[in-house]
């Protein structure tokens, strides 16, 4: 009965230790063990010692695990350096808001090139840099707006305003306030904004699709070069569409055939007869839908997809050859367009040279255009695919010469047989605003014939432009007054079986 009284007083104890813990009050135990007690007393004190420090444990662990947790709700949902959103958190809250409160704008913030920040101020300055720019937009916002900081130097807001002028006047000052930083601590800071808004022309966005509407229309404002707000509409979302369609039907459009060949006349000046062709591409897909180059070429220079174009179109232009040979026709030179991406390729030469060899087509009958910007990115190794191509027999031309690249350096130290001058010089001279330009196409032009080297000039459209570039002494000339561009057969019919 006293060792019953004893455990249950002992008990007592540990409570009341706990609870002391906890900020009441801690008891002795020592006070309630009866030294008369014996082996059993201690029994009793050292259980009621283990008891009370198996709570005094607990009770640290608890507190430590709740500091921590804390620490890890920081790092889970807060960036470390500006304190803004994580994207995860950005996302759970703002599709949370957007579809209890319905109309809002999101919108994507990207800082123009900020690695060039780090490289040149140092990582602080970098650092300092982004946490200016989240204090700007967090000051910026209003009630119930949120912003993230998604990567290095790209952020997301969201934002309850929806008219349209609006959020133009609160996104402008946003980045002139950063733009200032920048200036005051020695930074270029050059800023882009895409903003959609949920509720465009009748059609509702969910927060996902937004996400992906928003970075279209960033893109878009990326092309201006200067501290821009470019909005999502009906025009973008066609746009995005139909890259979409090209991207997820490109390698089955090759596989189909479904890439035609369509052919341009090149006259010749001085005797009026077809000098050769320009080798055009048209998507005909199998649905009935026909798109032209522009709406497909920039997004396979993009995604790479171009070198698989390229060498597709070398074979259809081959076997076009091959078939006027085979007819016993004379075939005319045709020029077909290469990418960059290309004639950087280790291997393109050799699979140039082995796509002629199968078809069994005289090498001087197929010319390479190549754009002139990509000689100027690396001019020695552009010049050794030149000299390699022409060493294999075929033909070098130089593609819209002076469409803002150009320079007569290219013209000394490449050695390619051709220039196709751009329409630009076309359009300014026959203007009759720019006689300067007149005279240093002709210089131009003049310069090509002491080189050996070819020119055509494109885009010739009326007989006014013809008499011009006669003048100046051209060897041929491209453009809808000569001839448009029509299918590989229909080619065959006006200028071949002729």
């Amino acid at each position: 009965m006293k060792k019953t009284a004893m455990i249950v007083a002992a008990t007592g104890v540990i409570l009341l230790a706990a609870a002391g813990f906890f900020g009441f009050f801690l008891l002795d135990p020592v006070e309630w063990a009866d030294e008369r007690t014996g082996t059993g007393g201690i029994a009793v004190y050292g259980l009621a010692v283990a008891l009370f420090l198996l709570c005094l444990w607990m009770a640290c662990s608890f507190a430590l695990f709740r500091r921590d947790m804390g620490r890890l709700y920081q790092l889970a949902f807060y960036d470390r350096l500006t304190g803004a959103y994580h994207f995860s958190r950005f996302r759970q809250e703002a599709a949370v808001a957007s579809e209890k409160s319905g109309n809002c704008t999101l919108v994507s913030l990207n800082i123009h090139q900020f690695k060039f920040i780090n490289e040149i101020f140092g990582k602080e300055q970098g650092d300092r840099v982004l946490k200016a720019a989240a204090d700007i937009i967090s000051g910026a916002l209003c009630v119930n707006e949120i912003f993230c900081r998604e990567s290095a130097d790209f952020f997301y807001l969201f934002l309850r305003e929806t008219d349209r002028e609006r959020v133009r006047q609160r996104l402008t000052a946003v980045m002139d306030r950063i733009s200032r930083y920048g200036e005051k601590t020695g930074c270029h800071i050059l800023l882009y904004c895409g903003a959609v808004i949920s509720d465009m022309e009748g059609e509702r966005y969910s927060l996902e699709q937004m996400l992906t509407h928003v970075m279209f229309a960033l893109a878009k404002a990326k092309e201006t070069h200067q501290n821009n707000v470019w909005f999502f509409d009906s025009v973008l979302h066609e746009k995005e569409r139909l890259d979409h369609y090209v991207e997820s039907h490109m390698y089955q459009a090759l596989r189909d055939g479904e890439f035609a060949l369509w052919l341009q006349v090149k006259r010749d000046l001085k005797t009026g007869k077809a000098a050769g062709a320009e080798a055009l591409v048209r998507w005909e897909a199998g649905d009935g839908t026909s798109l032209r180059p522009d709406q497909f070429i920039p997004l396979f220079e993009q995604n790479g997809f171009c070198t698989k174009l390229d060498m597709y179109m070398v074979e259809k232009v081959c076997a076009c050859i091959r078939g006027w040979l085979e007819r016993g026709y004379v075939p005319l030179p045709v020029s077909v367009n290469q990418s960059k991406a290309a004639l950087y390729q280790a291997d393109y030469v050799r699979r140039v040279s082995d796509t002629a060899e199968r078809y069994g087509v005289p090498s001087e009958l197929l010319t390479l255009e190549i754009l002139e910007g990509a000689a100027l990115e690396n001019a020695e190794e552009f010049d050794r695919t030149v000299c390699g191509l022409r060493e294999k027999g075929f033909q070098v031309s130089m593609d819209d010469f002076g469409s803002g690249y150009s320079s007569l350096n290219t013209l000394g130290s490449l050695h390619i047989d051709e220039v196709k001058l751009d329409r630009g010089f076309l359009r300014e001279v026959s203007s009759g605003a720019n006689e300067r330009m007149c005279l240093v196409t002709e210089q131009i032009i003049s310069l090509c014939k002491k080189l050996h080297i070819r020119t055509v000039v494109e885009g010739v459209e009326t007989a006014e432009d013809d008499r011009m570039i006669r003048g100046w002494g051209c060897e041929a000339g491209q453009g809808y007054y000569y001839g448009k561009p029509v299918c590989a057969e229909e080619f065959t019919k006006q200028y071949i079986e002729k």
